[in-house]
Protein backbone atom coordinates (compact mmCIF):
# COMPACT_ATOMS: atom_id res chain seq x y z
CA UNK A 1 0.00 0.00 0.00
CA UNK A 2 1.35 3.35 -1.07
CA UNK A 3 1.15 5.40 2.09
CA UNK A 4 2.09 8.92 0.00
CA UNK A 5 -1.24 8.60 -2.05
CA UNK A 6 -3.02 7.00 0.95
CA UNK A 7 -2.29 9.83 3.09
CA UNK A 8 -3.25 12.21 -0.12
CA UNK A 9 -6.54 10.51 -0.74
CA UNK A 10 -7.21 11.13 3.02
CA UNK A 11 -6.44 14.74 2.84
CA UNK A 12 -8.38 15.08 -0.34
CA UNK A 13 -11.28 13.63 1.64
CA UNK A 14 -10.94 15.31 4.72
CA UNK A 15 -11.22 18.88 2.47
CA UNK A 16 -14.06 17.57 0.57
CA UNK A 17 -16.01 16.79 3.89
CA UNK A 18 -15.37 20.34 5.27
CA UNK A 19 -12.90 19.70 8.06
CA UNK A 20 -9.98 20.71 9.75
CA UNK A 21 -6.79 18.24 10.51
CA UNK A 22 -8.04 18.92 14.22
CA UNK A 23 -11.65 18.26 13.89
CA UNK A 24 -11.07 15.04 11.70
CA UNK A 25 -8.37 14.06 14.38
CA UNK A 26 -10.42 14.54 16.97
CA UNK A 27 -13.29 12.73 15.01
CA UNK A 28 -10.90 9.81 14.00
CA UNK A 29 -9.88 9.72 18.10
CA UNK A 30 -6.19 10.32 16.26
CA UNK A 31 -3.46 12.92 17.62
CA UNK A 32 -3.60 15.96 14.98
CA UNK A 33 0.28 15.52 14.75
CA UNK A 34 -0.26 11.78 13.91
CA UNK A 35 -2.75 12.97 11.08
CA UNK A 36 -0.34 15.48 9.51
CA UNK A 37 2.03 12.75 9.07
CA UNK A 38 -0.58 10.06 7.58
CA UNK A 39 -1.79 13.26 5.43
CA UNK A 40 2.39 13.77 4.42
CA UNK A 41 3.25 10.24 4.23
CA UNK A 42 5.26 10.23 6.82
CA UNK A 43 4.24 7.44 8.63
CA UNK A 44 6.44 4.05 8.19
CA UNK A 45 2.92 2.09 8.68
CA UNK A 46 -0.55 3.60 8.73
CA UNK A 47 -2.96 0.35 10.50
CA UNK A 48 -6.18 -0.97 9.11
CA UNK A 49 -7.81 0.28 12.33
CA UNK A 50 -6.63 3.93 12.08
CA UNK A 51 -7.59 3.80 8.08
CA UNK A 52 -11.36 2.27 9.63
CA UNK A 53 -11.46 5.25 11.81
CA UNK A 54 -10.81 8.01 9.54
CA UNK A 55 -12.96 6.53 6.84
CA UNK A 56 -15.72 6.33 9.70
CA UNK A 57 -15.42 10.00 10.35
CA UNK A 58 -15.33 10.90 6.62
CA UNK A 59 -18.34 8.97 6.07
CA UNK A 60 -16.81 7.16 3.43
CA UNK A 61 -16.29 3.39 2.42
CA UNK A 62 -12.19 2.35 3.21
CA UNK A 63 -11.43 1.05 0.00
CA UNK A 64 -11.73 4.73 -1.26
CA UNK A 65 -8.39 5.87 1.26
CA UNK A 66 -6.78 2.01 0.33
CA UNK A 67 -7.11 1.61 -3.25
CA UNK A 68 -8.49 4.89 -4.33
CA UNK A 69 -11.95 5.59 -6.71
CA UNK A 70 -11.90 3.47 -9.84
CA UNK A 71 -14.74 6.36 -10.88
CA UNK A 72 -12.25 9.41 -10.64
CA UNK A 73 -9.32 7.28 -13.36
CA UNK A 74 -12.09 6.27 -15.89
CA UNK A 75 -14.50 9.35 -16.13
CA UNK A 76 -14.10 11.32 -19.14
CA UNK A 77 -14.65 15.49 -18.74
CA UNK A 78 -15.52 18.43 -21.40
CA UNK A 79 -15.80 21.61 -19.91
CA UNK A 80 -16.57 25.19 -20.84
CA UNK A 81 -13.92 27.41 -19.73
CA UNK A 82 -12.11 31.04 -19.73
CA UNK A 83 -9.16 32.13 -18.52
CA UNK A 84 -8.95 28.79 -16.69
CA UNK A 85 -6.19 28.70 -14.01
CA UNK A 86 -5.18 25.03 -12.25
CA UNK A 87 -6.40 25.59 -9.08
CA UNK A 88 -9.68 27.16 -10.18
CA UNK A 89 -10.04 23.55 -12.62
CA UNK A 90 -8.91 21.27 -9.78
CA UNK A 91 -11.84 23.07 -7.93
CA UNK A 92 -14.08 22.05 -10.87
CA UNK A 93 -13.03 18.69 -11.11
CA UNK A 94 -13.29 17.98 -8.23
CA UNK A 95 -16.86 19.04 -7.73
CA UNK A 96 -17.99 17.28 -10.62
CA UNK A 97 -16.44 13.88 -9.81
CA UNK A 98 -17.60 13.72 -6.15
CA UNK A 99 -20.94 13.61 -7.65
CA UNK A 100 -20.28 10.31 -9.89
CA UNK A 101 -18.40 8.52 -6.96
CA UNK A 102 -21.54 9.10 -4.76
CA UNK A 103 -23.30 7.48 -7.73
CA UNK A 104 -21.15 5.10 -8.05
CA UNK A 105 -21.25 4.31 -4.39
CA UNK A 106 -25.25 4.03 -4.54
CA UNK A 107 -24.81 1.17 -6.39
CA UNK A 108 -25.07 -0.67 -3.62
CA UNK A 109 -28.66 -0.21 -2.83
CA UNK A 110 -29.22 -3.02 -5.49
CA UNK A 111 -31.27 -3.64 -8.50
CA UNK A 112 -34.05 -1.85 -7.81
CA UNK A 113 -32.23 1.27 -7.14
CA UNK A 114 -32.94 4.07 -10.06
CA UNK A 115 -30.23 3.85 -12.76
CA UNK A 116 -30.17 6.61 -15.52
CA UNK A 117 -32.43 6.20 -18.30
CA UNK A 118 -31.41 4.91 -21.94
CA UNK A 119 -32.21 6.75 -24.74
CA UNK A 120 -33.77 4.62 -27.84
CA UNK A 121 -30.93 5.89 -29.61
CA UNK A 122 -29.41 9.44 -30.43
CA UNK A 123 -30.38 11.61 -32.96
CA UNK A 124 -28.85 11.32 -36.36
CA UNK A 125 -26.01 14.21 -36.46
CA UNK A 126 -25.89 15.72 -40.04
CA UNK A 127 -22.98 15.42 -42.51
CA UNK A 128 -19.89 16.50 -41.25
CA UNK A 129 -18.92 18.10 -44.69
CA UNK A 130 -21.59 20.81 -44.19
CA UNK A 131 -20.74 23.95 -42.81
CA UNK A 132 -20.80 24.72 -39.20
CA UNK A 133 -23.56 26.57 -39.01
CA UNK A 134 -25.52 24.30 -40.90
CA UNK A 135 -24.80 21.67 -38.99
CA UNK A 136 -26.31 23.09 -36.18
CA UNK A 137 -28.85 24.71 -37.12
CA UNK A 138 -30.45 21.14 -38.60
CA UNK A 139 -29.22 18.77 -35.76
CA UNK A 140 -31.30 21.85 -33.64
CA UNK A 141 -34.32 21.80 -35.89
CA UNK A 142 -33.92 17.88 -35.17
CA UNK A 143 -33.74 18.32 -31.04
CA UNK A 144 -37.39 20.78 -31.71
CA UNK A 145 -38.99 17.71 -34.19
CA UNK A 146 -37.64 15.06 -31.64
CA UNK A 147 -39.62 16.83 -28.54
CA UNK A 148 -43.14 18.43 -30.70
CA UNK A 149 -41.49 21.47 -29.65
CA UNK A 150 -42.52 23.66 -32.73
CA UNK A 151 -40.34 26.77 -32.79
CA UNK A 152 -42.08 27.68 -29.16
CA UNK A 153 -39.73 28.79 -26.58
CA UNK A 154 -38.11 26.10 -24.27
CA UNK A 155 -39.30 26.28 -20.81
CA UNK A 156 -36.31 24.19 -19.09
CA UNK A 157 -33.28 23.48 -21.30
CA UNK A 158 -32.08 20.73 -18.27
CA UNK A 159 -35.36 18.83 -18.32
CA UNK A 160 -35.40 18.55 -22.07
CA UNK A 161 -31.88 17.38 -21.80
CA UNK A 162 -32.90 14.70 -19.48
CA UNK A 163 -36.15 13.94 -21.64
CA UNK A 164 -34.29 13.25 -24.91
CA UNK A 165 -31.07 11.37 -23.33
CA UNK A 166 -31.81 10.18 -20.23
CA UNK A 167 -28.69 11.73 -19.00
CA UNK A 168 -28.44 13.98 -15.69
CA UNK A 169 -27.98 17.68 -14.86
CA UNK A 170 -27.21 19.74 -12.18
CA UNK A 171 -26.43 23.42 -11.53
CA UNK A 172 -23.16 23.40 -9.02
CA UNK A 173 -20.92 25.49 -7.60
CA UNK A 174 -18.57 25.88 -10.01
CA UNK A 175 -15.41 28.98 -10.58
CA UNK A 176 -15.86 31.28 -12.35
CA UNK A 177 -13.64 30.59 -14.86
CA UNK A 178 -16.25 27.12 -15.79
CA UNK A 179 -19.08 28.00 -17.45
CA UNK A 180 -20.50 23.94 -17.49
CA UNK A 181 -19.02 20.63 -17.41
CA UNK A 182 -19.93 17.03 -19.40
CA UNK A 183 -18.83 14.20 -17.41
CA UNK A 184 -18.72 10.90 -18.62
CA UNK A 185 -18.19 7.37 -16.93
CA UNK A 186 -17.96 4.96 -19.31
CA UNK A 187 -17.93 2.19 -17.37
CA UNK A 188 -21.44 3.10 -15.95
CA UNK A 189 -22.35 4.27 -19.15
CA UNK A 190 -23.65 7.47 -16.75
CA UNK A 191 -23.32 10.94 -17.72
CA UNK A 192 -23.74 13.97 -15.82
CA UNK A 193 -24.55 17.74 -17.49
CA UNK A 194 -23.33 20.28 -14.82
CA UNK A 195 -23.48 24.12 -15.42
CA UNK A 196 -22.09 27.11 -13.09
CA UNK A 197 -25.02 29.14 -10.39
CA UNK A 198 -24.68 32.10 -11.22
CA UNK A 199 -26.79 35.26 -11.38
CA UNK A 200 -27.14 35.09 -15.43
CA UNK A 201 -30.34 32.87 -15.79
CA UNK A 202 -29.92 33.15 -19.89
CA UNK A 203 -25.92 32.34 -19.94
CA UNK A 204 -26.97 29.36 -17.65
CA UNK A 205 -29.37 27.98 -20.50
CA UNK A 206 -26.85 28.66 -23.25
CA UNK A 207 -24.85 26.20 -21.07
CA UNK A 208 -26.75 23.72 -20.65
CA UNK A 209 -27.75 23.70 -24.61
CA UNK A 210 -24.34 23.84 -25.58
CA UNK A 211 -22.88 20.93 -23.49
CA UNK A 212 -26.10 19.23 -25.02
CA UNK A 213 -25.03 19.86 -28.64
CA UNK A 214 -21.48 18.02 -27.66
CA UNK A 215 -23.14 15.19 -25.97
CA UNK A 216 -24.81 14.76 -29.39
CA UNK A 217 -22.07 14.71 -31.24
CA UNK A 218 -19.90 12.72 -29.09
CA UNK A 219 -17.14 15.14 -29.43
CA UNK A 220 -16.75 16.34 -26.12
CA UNK A 221 -14.35 14.47 -23.31
CA UNK A 222 -10.66 13.70 -23.21
CA UNK A 223 -9.56 12.38 -19.91
CA UNK A 224 -9.14 15.37 -17.40
CA UNK A 225 -8.51 17.83 -20.02
CA UNK A 226 -9.83 21.33 -20.33
CA UNK A 227 -9.03 23.34 -23.10
CA UNK A 228 -10.38 27.04 -22.98
CA UNK A 229 -9.61 27.90 -26.72
CA UNK A 230 -12.59 28.23 -28.88
CA UNK A 231 -12.17 25.03 -31.04
CA UNK A 232 -14.41 24.77 -34.17
CA UNK A 233 -16.20 22.10 -32.02
CA UNK A 234 -16.98 24.69 -29.43
CA UNK A 235 -17.88 27.44 -32.06
CA UNK A 236 -20.39 24.86 -33.60
CA UNK A 237 -22.04 23.97 -30.15
CA UNK A 238 -22.67 27.59 -29.39
CA UNK A 239 -24.64 27.65 -32.86
CA UNK A 240 -26.64 24.40 -32.18
CA UNK A 241 -27.26 26.22 -28.55
CA UNK A 242 -29.02 29.47 -30.58
CA UNK A 243 -30.42 27.16 -33.01
CA UNK A 244 -31.99 25.39 -30.74
CA UNK A 245 -32.70 28.29 -28.23
CA UNK A 246 -33.69 30.72 -30.19
CA UNK A 247 -34.66 29.59 -34.08
CA UNK A 248 -35.33 30.83 -36.95
CA UNK A 249 -39.14 30.36 -37.89
CA UNK A 250 -39.99 31.45 -33.85
CA UNK A 251 -38.22 34.78 -34.15
CA UNK A 252 -40.02 35.45 -37.81
CA UNK A 253 -43.06 34.08 -35.91
CA UNK A 254 -42.87 36.44 -32.97
CA UNK A 255 -41.57 39.53 -35.43
CA UNK A 256 -44.49 39.05 -37.78
CA UNK A 257 -47.07 39.03 -34.67
CA UNK A 258 -45.41 42.23 -33.91
CA UNK A 259 -45.77 43.57 -37.42
CA UNK A 260 -41.72 44.46 -36.88
CA UNK A 261 -40.84 41.84 -40.03
CA UNK A 262 -39.39 44.68 -42.12
CA UNK A 263 -35.61 45.52 -42.61
CA UNK A 264 -34.83 48.26 -40.71
CA UNK A 265 -37.80 48.40 -37.94
CA UNK A 266 -35.53 46.71 -35.15
CA UNK A 267 -34.63 48.74 -32.17
CA UNK A 268 -32.74 48.03 -29.05
CA UNK A 269 -36.77 46.96 -27.39
CA UNK A 270 -37.34 44.61 -30.28
CA UNK A 271 -33.92 42.80 -29.41
CA UNK A 272 -34.50 42.92 -25.96
CA UNK A 273 -38.37 41.98 -26.05
CA UNK A 274 -37.04 38.79 -28.37
CA UNK A 275 -34.28 38.19 -25.89
CA UNK A 276 -37.11 38.39 -23.07
CA UNK A 277 -39.21 35.92 -25.26
CA UNK A 278 -36.79 33.17 -25.94
CA UNK A 279 -35.09 33.53 -22.38
CA UNK A 280 -31.70 34.02 -24.23
CA UNK A 281 -29.12 36.62 -24.22
CA UNK A 282 -29.49 40.35 -26.17
CA UNK A 283 -26.88 39.16 -28.13
CA UNK A 284 -27.61 35.55 -28.78
CA UNK A 285 -30.42 36.97 -30.66
CA UNK A 286 -28.85 39.87 -32.59
CA UNK A 287 -26.44 37.09 -33.96
CA UNK A 288 -29.78 35.10 -35.43
CA UNK A 289 -30.77 38.54 -36.88
CA UNK A 290 -27.55 39.25 -38.85
CA UNK A 291 -27.81 35.66 -40.07
CA UNK A 292 -31.72 36.02 -41.15
CA UNK A 293 -29.98 39.46 -42.97
CA UNK A 294 -32.82 41.83 -40.52
CA UNK A 295 -29.99 43.80 -39.50
CA UNK A 296 -26.67 44.41 -40.48
CA UNK A 297 -22.99 43.99 -38.94
CA UNK A 298 -22.89 47.38 -38.20
CA UNK A 299 -26.49 47.51 -36.67
CA UNK A 300 -25.26 44.50 -34.72
CA UNK A 301 -22.52 46.30 -33.48
CA UNK A 302 -24.14 49.31 -32.80
CA UNK A 303 -26.64 47.56 -30.49
CA UNK A 304 -25.19 45.29 -28.46
CA UNK A 305 -23.75 46.38 -24.85
CA UNK A 306 -26.33 46.48 -22.58
CA UNK A 307 -27.04 42.83 -20.09
CA UNK A 308 -29.98 41.18 -19.34
CA UNK A 309 -30.23 43.21 -15.78
CA UNK A 310 -30.27 46.43 -17.87
CA UNK A 311 -32.86 45.48 -20.38
CA UNK A 312 -34.76 43.84 -17.83
CA UNK A 313 -34.97 47.16 -16.13
CA UNK A 314 -35.59 49.30 -19.12
CA UNK A 315 -38.79 47.20 -20.81
CA UNK A 316 -40.39 46.19 -17.46
CA UNK A 317 -39.48 42.70 -16.18
CA UNK A 318 -36.71 44.19 -13.72
CA UNK A 319 -39.06 42.33 -10.46
CA UNK A 320 -39.39 39.06 -12.50
CA UNK A 321 -35.61 39.07 -13.41
CA UNK A 322 -34.30 39.67 -9.80
CA UNK A 323 -36.53 36.49 -9.13
CA UNK A 324 -34.99 34.29 -12.14
CA UNK A 325 -31.12 35.32 -11.12
CA UNK A 326 -32.05 34.16 -6.76
CA UNK A 327 -33.28 30.65 -9.12
CA UNK A 328 -30.26 30.76 -11.25
CA UNK A 329 -27.93 30.93 -8.25
CA UNK A 330 -29.33 28.12 -6.73
CA UNK A 331 -27.48 24.82 -6.58
CA UNK A 332 -29.73 22.27 -7.86
CA UNK A 333 -28.59 18.69 -7.37
CA UNK A 334 -29.41 15.35 -9.94
CA UNK A 335 -32.40 14.65 -9.05
CA UNK A 336 -32.24 11.40 -9.82
CA UNK A 337 -28.62 10.97 -7.45
CA UNK A 338 -30.31 12.91 -5.23
CA UNK A 339 -33.12 10.21 -5.31
CA UNK A 340 -31.23 7.48 -4.75
CA UNK A 341 -29.13 9.65 -2.12
CA UNK A 342 -31.97 10.11 0.25
CA UNK A 343 -33.18 6.50 0.23
CA UNK A 344 -29.40 5.59 0.86
CA UNK A 345 -29.77 7.84 4.05
CA UNK A 346 -32.97 6.42 4.93
CA UNK A 347 -31.58 3.10 5.07
CA UNK A 348 -28.53 4.78 6.53
CA UNK A 349 -25.82 3.45 4.34
CA UNK A 350 -24.60 6.94 4.18
CA UNK A 351 -24.43 9.96 6.14
CA UNK A 352 -25.99 13.68 5.65
CA UNK A 353 -22.95 15.15 4.62
CA UNK A 354 -23.50 13.67 1.04
CA UNK A 355 -26.44 14.82 0.69
CA UNK A 356 -25.29 17.92 2.00
CA UNK A 357 -22.30 17.72 -0.77
CA UNK A 358 -25.15 17.27 -3.33
CA UNK A 359 -27.29 20.27 -2.54
CA UNK A 360 -24.64 22.88 -1.52
CA UNK A 361 -26.05 23.33 1.63
CA UNK A 362 -24.94 23.24 5.56
CA UNK A 363 -25.37 19.00 6.84
CA UNK A 364 -27.54 20.34 9.71
CA UNK A 365 -29.87 22.65 7.44
CA UNK A 366 -30.35 18.98 5.24
CA UNK A 367 -30.44 16.96 8.29
CA UNK A 368 -33.27 19.91 9.59
CA UNK A 369 -35.44 19.31 6.15
CA UNK A 370 -35.32 15.67 5.60
CA UNK A 371 -36.56 15.02 9.40
CA UNK A 372 -39.28 17.76 9.13
CA UNK A 373 -39.88 15.85 6.18
CA UNK A 374 -40.38 12.43 8.34
CA UNK A 375 -37.17 11.24 6.83
CA UNK A 376 -34.99 9.57 9.67
CA UNK A 377 -31.73 7.24 9.54
CA UNK A 378 -32.86 3.89 10.47
CA UNK A 379 -31.63 2.47 13.15
CA UNK A 380 -28.68 0.20 12.64
CA UNK A 381 -29.49 -3.98 12.54
CA UNK A 382 -27.69 -5.19 15.45
CA UNK A 383 -25.42 -8.03 14.11
CA UNK A 384 -25.65 -11.54 16.28
CA UNK A 385 -21.85 -12.62 17.58
CA UNK A 386 -21.01 -15.90 15.61
CA UNK A 387 -20.51 -17.72 18.90
CA UNK A 388 -18.13 -20.31 17.14
CA UNK A 389 -15.91 -18.07 15.92
CA UNK A 390 -15.38 -16.39 19.32
CA UNK A 391 -14.87 -19.94 20.76
CA UNK A 392 -12.16 -20.91 18.50
CA UNK A 393 -10.35 -17.64 18.83
CA UNK A 394 -10.19 -18.10 22.81
CA UNK A 395 -8.80 -21.76 22.05
CA UNK A 396 -6.42 -20.52 19.35
CA UNK A 397 -5.02 -18.01 22.51
CA UNK A 398 -5.00 -20.48 25.02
Amino acid sequence: MDLELVGERIRRERERAGFSQRDLAARAHLSQPTLTRIENGARANVTLAELDRLAVALDIPVRLLTSGDPVRSRVRIAARVNDVVTEEREEALRHTLEVLELDARLDKLGPAATQQRKPDGFLPVPDERLPREQQAKELAQCVRVALNLGSAPIADVDELIEQLTGVDTAVLQLPRTTDGFTATDPERETTLIAVRACDVPERQRFSFAHELGHLLWNDGAQVHELDDGRTPGERRCDAFARHLLAPEEGINTWLSAARLSEKGSINERTVALLARHFRVSFVVILIQLELMSLITEIQKKELRGPTGAQLAQRYGWGPAYKQEQQAAEAVRAPRRILERAVEAYRRNMIGVRALAMLEGRRPEEVEAGLREAGIVPSPPSPKRANLSRLVARGLAKD
